[in-house]
């Protein structure tokens, strides 16, 4: 397949500069995006705020959706239907309210309007924790059925996000080039839901089916990955798929693409891409499960806690988090201090930075959590889940990064 002649999208074609010294402009971006994680989180997930979204799966099944969603309208529909002399001239404040308030919009659309409010009262019982309780017969209480919801509405968006990236970052403009925006972002769009939707058959469905007692085996096999790993739960196909999301941006902003840009014709590309990012997924999952074992010992069937398969395999996704966050931050807001060193040089520190303040940060998490965000002591409480805050910060990063040009430090080149 040829190049495309398509048009550049906004993200390509913008061109950024610091606002003042790059230390200064980094320096200014991180602390407004920290004052930022603090505000959103003690008004929208903590328990003790205004709206208390962390509960935990409820508020991880919002954040991951909705950083879906600001990726979507940004790398897949091009900040349609907004013009680029809006994207041009409005103020970054404007803009990022604006597009924030379509992630919101599209997020209750897709996500309470079909998803739980017709596939879960009128299809799919889990997803809708009212029909859980109406049609269950579990004996459960209204705070479990809704984690059991958002539990299937978290493990609906991992495909999602999987196929998307591949599609985003493995396709690009080579699919539908000649087509303008909306009908490329739709025609792309409809690719994705048509992969995502028989994977999330075949690696999550199974899980949601056999949590009910008893297992619901007339509507869901029994989950085929439990003499692989040790457990029905699809935490283990979680792991594997999320990690292999995050090994694709720890590509992009620690490796300049390396190595998932080798290969450029098509289809050898989108095969390459894809194999590859769940190559690195899988030694991401398996090197951070080796770690755990020597930590903690080996994990065992029964085992509870940091002990169990199951808790091990989600808390692979919850480490490169960290690691991604910092990786991000340092790319976006102090992305210019490595540019004129060497490729493998520049990759190398990089890297090495990311880890080591990432592990820092998880420290810090762990350490002071309780306190400054009130969440629960220790590493492995089962009402803890580190990755809703930590998808919640690169929400933030995201909006200002894609929808604020990096303001306050950065600026549009005139």
């Amino acid at each position: 397949m040829s190049s495309s002649p398509k048009d550049e999208f906004w993200l390509e074609e913008r061109q950024l500069e610091p606002r003042w010294a790059l230390a200064a402009s980094g320096l200014v971006n991180l602390g407004v995006w920290i004052a930022a994680v603090f505000i959103v989180w003690w008004i929208v997930f903590s328990n003790e705020g205004i709206f208390k979204l962390y509960t935990p799966l409820l508020g991880f099944s919002l954040v991951i959706w909705t950083l879906l969603i600001i990726l979507w309208q940004a790398e897949l529909f091009d900040f349609w239907p907004f013009s680029r002399r809006f994207l041009q001239t409005a103020h970054p404040l404007a803009k990022g309210a604006v597009f924030t308030a379509i992630t919101i919009a599209v997020y209750l659309v897709l996500i309470f309007g079909i998803v739980f409010f017709i596939i879960g009262k009128l299809g799919i019982t889990y997803f809708n924790w009212n029909s859980l309780m109406e049609f269950g017969e579990l004996g459960q209480d209204m705070n479990s059925v809704r984690e059991n919801t958002s539990w299937a509405m978290l493990c609906l968006s991992i495909p999602f996000f999987l196929v998307s990236v591949w599609f985003m970052r493995g396709v690009g403009k080579d699919l539908f080039y000649e087509l303008k925006e909306p009908k490329f972002g739709l025609a792309n769009w409809l690719f994705v839901v048509v992969i995502a939707i028989p994977l999330y058959a075949v690696f999550f469905h199974p899980h949601l089916g056999s949590m009910f007692y008893p297992q619901q085996i007339y509507t869901a096999v029994p989950p085929w990955w439990k003499a692989i790993a040790h457990t029905n739960s699809a935490e283990y196909t979680l792991g594997i798929l999320f990690c292999s999301v995050i090994g694709v941006f720890y590509t992009l902003h620690l490796w300049d693409g390396w190595p998932l840009n080798l290969v450029r014709r098509q289809p050898w590309r989108f095969i390459y891409f894809a194999v590859g990012s769940l190559v690195i997924g899988y030694l991401i999952l398996r090197i951070q499960l080796w770690i755990f074992d020597w930590l903690w010992h080996e994990a065992y069937v029964g085992g509870q806690n940091k002990a169990s398969f199951g808790w091990r395999y989600s808390h692979t996704v919850t480490m490169a988090n960290f690691v991604l966050v910092i990786a991000l931050v340092q790319n976006l807001f102090f992305g210019a201090f490595y540019e004129k060193m060497n490729v493998i040089l520049r990759s190398i520190i990089k890297t090495v930075v990311a880890i080591v303040l990432g592990l820092g940060f998880a420290w810090g998490y762990y350490s002071w959590g309780p306190l400054l965000l009130g969440v629960t002591e220790g590493v492995s409480h089962p009402s803890e889940n580190a990755s809703a805050f930590l998808i919640m910060t690169i929400n933030i990063l995201m909006i200002q990064d894609l929808f604020m040009d990096r303001w306050p430090g950065y600026r549009l080149k005139k």
